[in-house]
């Protein structure tokens, strides 16, 4: 056998991927099956950021809740059916456990949607705000998802409007995933949205080495004039999100917040995204950050209506961190146009 030539793919051009709901259907709305597990762990190395809209998610958990009302109605008709051939050979009927297809489908449905937020951090685009006019003016003018005779693809076309609106406002494109042909002409159609047929597409374009002399492009990035101020800038504003948990000597400690004091050094990075405007780097900088900690003083007594009690009293500690932030940079004014802290859990100590 000859050896197998691999598929050229391109790299991620966008970290910005929306799934259609038909993405999920074909999976069965299974999404711990392996395509879905490994977007879960691009997703926790900040390498793509996952969206949806509200049109999506409604037309999920309706067909969520039909398979599972269909799903439990066929559990009882085999039973049936088997007990109906059981009978020939004298053997007693078996007795299946009665599932509630309207409670199964609610359940199912709480259970994906704690999935899409807890573990691949979904965000949602807003599809149902979007005006009318702009959908019609497509309707009639006969382009995707329109183009075909007697279409009416109305809830694809307020998601792709949607979509393209939420690129344009904020300076993004983004990958549309879809096994509908028509849908993916009408993400063509818009010059932010990059339409692909599976997720195995998006899989393949994370994993894939970015052309150009990255190494050279990273190095102008980190040489450039106010790039530490950038970095710093980034940080200092997603710090708020960060979740502090303290270890120490201290009682009772709730951690006030934190800021940071100096970035040591930058120890590494990592390409998510490339394109001809712009690269996304994934960078690892070493900080020290001052966090304010409330806690409970109990050396230090004081009388309240002669009760001998502990006295509230506030610090700072200094902090040793290891920080893993996104950045999205115009490679022609080397400004950052994108940031995120992708590190969301610390330890005090």
């Amino acid at each position: 056998m000859t050896k197998p030539v691999r598929n050229p793919t391109e790299p991620l051009r966008t970290r910005h991927v929306f799934l259609d709901t038909e993405v999920y259907r074909r999976a069965g709305f299974n999404i711990s099956n392996t395509p879905f597990a490994l977007l879960a762990t691009k997703i926790e190395d900040g390498r793509i950021i996952l969206h949806t809209t509200d049109i999506t998610l409604a037309e999920i958990q309706r067909q969520l809740k039909e398979a599972a009302h269909a799903a439990a109605a066929e559990a009882k008709r085999l039973t049936r059916d088997f007990n109906r051939i059981a009978q020939l050979t004298g053997e007693d009927n078996v007795t299946v456990r009665d599932v509630d297809g309207p409670a199964l489908g609610e359940r199912a449905w709480a259970g994906f949607i704690d999935a899409l937020v807890k573990q691949f951090r979904t965000q949602t685009v807003p599809a149902l705000e979007i005006p009318a006019r702009a959908v019609f003016d497509r309707y009639f003018a006969g382009t995707p998802p329109f183009d075909r005779r007697g279409s009416k693809e109305f809830p694809d076309a307020f998601v792709v409007e949607a979509l393209a609106r939420y690129c344009n406002n904020n300076d993004v494109s983004m990958y549309v995933v879809s096994g509908d042909v028509a849908l993916r002409k009408a993400a063509a159609e818009r010059d932010a949205l990059l339409p692909l047929e599976r997720i195995e597409d998006i899989l393949a374009a994370a994993t894939a080495e970015a052309g150009g002399d990255l190494e050279a492009i990273a190095d102008n990035i980190f040489a450039a004039p106010g790039f530490d101020d950038q970095l710093i800038a980034a940080i200092q504003a997603d710090l708020d999100f960060v979740d502090f948990t303290y270890y120490g000597s201290l009682s009772d400690v709730s951690v006030l917040g934190g800021e940071l004091d100096e970035i040591i050094s930058v120890d590494g990075y990592d390409v998510a995204a490339f394109d001809d405007a712009k690269i996304g780097l994934i960078l690892q900088a070493n900080t020290i950050l001052t966090v304010r900690l409330h806690y409970v003083d109990e050396t230090e007594l004081r009388d309240k209506d002669d009760d001998i009690i502990p006295t509230e009293s506030e610090t700072s500690v200094h902090t040793h961190a290891r920080l893993k932030v996104y950045v999205s940079i115009d490679l022609r004014t080397l400004r950052f146009i994108e940031t995120e802290l992708l590190t969301r859990d610390l330890i005090v100590e």
